[in-house]
């Protein structure tokens, strides 16, 4: 018998299961994120707006068997704010599928947001994953657009080593030339670490980069600033004129693993002054990615949305590159309305 409660363990539980069953799913197939203990440490179990409601494991005989997380969120939808998760990682050991595990799972993570009064779960799905033939099954589930990034490789031919699929390692190949490090030359000169000072003007700038946007992720001043700052996880830039902040630049690194790892500074959010002009835009992102490189990072990525100006990432450098996954949202209700032309603004977990 499975039973299907909060998740008791912590943030190490996660990853180390989490990673090992899609390892051993998906491993030789596809590369993979790392979800490690410091990723779920911000983002789930030390996040002070996240709480164990929408951590669900799923227990046999006590054994972990599943899980399936979800981070209480403000969406934006439509022209209002709702109470919703942004949730992903559903997740069954194979040993222990064909029983219905998923389906209770998410039956119960449907319930929860009833009863909590939250409209929809925002979330991702990977191609080639069972995860596309199942939540195409559930009736409350809504695929809406693909994703696609926009990408900088730091190494690339580390990272044509790295990859298992023919495809990307031929775009790798042929964009080669196309991966000049003007980058370094970037001065810093007004461009700092973020300070919880900062905040205020940090968040006006966030409300008027979503300006475009009729769904996704809605960041609060309280949920911005553990995006900002918590234990050197998410780096922040801010560049500063006359004590007016005029842009920022949030980013972390995160692992792969295909053929070896490969660390991707991966950019959650971006903003900017009205009127700041391009080149000032590019020299802010540009430091920020001689950051990644002293992190480590061999590449970067970053999600296209309507908050993305196109112009700014092909003059800095960066290249269009296929996500391959899909935008999913989960309804707790028939009567939500989903916008008719979607506008996404989300994250890539």
């Amino acid at each position: 018998m499975v039973e299907i409660r909060a998740f008791d363990g912590d943030a190490k539980e996660a990853s180390q299961f989490l990673n090992g069953v899609w390892q051993r799913t998906y491993g030789a197939k596809m590369g993979l994120t790392i979800w490690d203990e410091r990723f779920f440490d911000w983002l789930l179990f030390s996040n002070p707006l996240a709480d164990r409601d929408y951590l669900l494991g799923a227990y046999s005989k006590n054994k972990l068997v599943g899980v399936f997380f979800a981070e209480p969120a403000k969406i934006q939808l439509g022209q209002r704010q709702v109470d919703g998760t942004y949730g992903s990682w559903a997740t069954v050991a194979p040993e222990s599928r064909g029983q219905g595990i998923a389906v209770k799972m998410s039956d119960e993570m449907l319930s929860r947001h009833r009863e909590r009064g939250a409209a929809l779960t925002l979330g991702c799905v990977s191609d080639g994953t069972q995860g596309r033939a199942f939540w195409g099954r559930r009736s409350h589930a809504r695929y809406l657009n693909g994703l696609s990034l926009w990408l900088y490789t730091f190494d690339n031919d580390k990272a044509i080593r790295w990859s298992l699929s023919p495809t990307e390692r031929a775009f790798l190949t042929l964009t080669k030339p196309f991966q000049r490090r003007r980058f370094e030359e970037a001065r810093t000169e007004g461009i700092r670490a973020y300070q919880p000072k900062d905040l205020p003007q940090c968040m006006a700038l966030l409300q008027k980069m979503m300006s475009p946007v009729n769904l996704g992720y809605a960041y609060t001043p309280e949920r911005l600033a553990h995006q900002l700052q918590y234990r050197q996880v998410p780096r922040t830039f801010v560049l500063e004129r006359d004590g007016v902040i005029q842009g920022l630049v949030n980013y972390y690194t995160l692992q792969m693993t295909a053929r070896g790892l490969l660390t991707t500074g991966l950019v959650d959010l971006m903003a900017f002054q009205q009127g700041l002009p391009r080149s000032e835009q590019r020299r802010l992102l540009w430091v920020a990615m001689q950051d990644m490189v002293a992190q480590g990072a061999d590449c970067a990525a970053m999600l296209h949305s309507p908050c993305v100006p196109a112009p700014l990432m092909l003059r800095s450098g960066w290249l269009p590159f296929p996500g391959g996954a899909r935008v999913t949202c989960l309804l707790s209700s028939p009567d939500v309305e989903l916008p008719a032309s979607p506008r996404v603004f989300m994250h890539l977990r």
